[in-house]
C-alpha cells in the first residue's frame, strides 16, 4: 500500500488536476480565452520594433474591451 504514495505519484495527480482545471476554464470561458489570445497577438505585432505608436495603442485597447465584453458576457447570460 506505501508503494502507491510517493512523490512520484502526488506530482502526477497534481499534474492531472492542473490539466482537468485547464480543460475546464478553456471549455467554459472559450470566448474570453480567444479575446485573449488576440490582445497578446496585437501586443506581440505592436512591439515589434520596440515602440507603440498610438494607433497600435488603440488597437489594443479596442482587444482589451473586447475582453471585458467577453466576460460580461459570460457572468450575466
Amino acid at each position: 500500500m506505501s508503494a502507491w504514495f510517493n512523490w512520484e505519484n502526488l506530482f502526477y495527480l497534481i499534474g492531472l488536476i492542473i490539466a482537468g482545471g485547464a480543460t475546464f476554464v478553456s471549455f467554459k470561458y472559450k470566448q474570453v480565452v480567444k479575446e485573449l489570445r488576440e490582445v497578446f497577438k496585437e501586443l506581440e505585432k505592436a512591439y515589434e520594433d520596440g515602440e507603440l505608436s498610438d494607433e497600435e495603442r488603440k488597437k489594443i485597447m479596442k482587444e482589451c474591451l473586447d475582453v471585458a465584453k467577453a466576460v460580461m458576457k459570460v457572468f450575466w447570460k
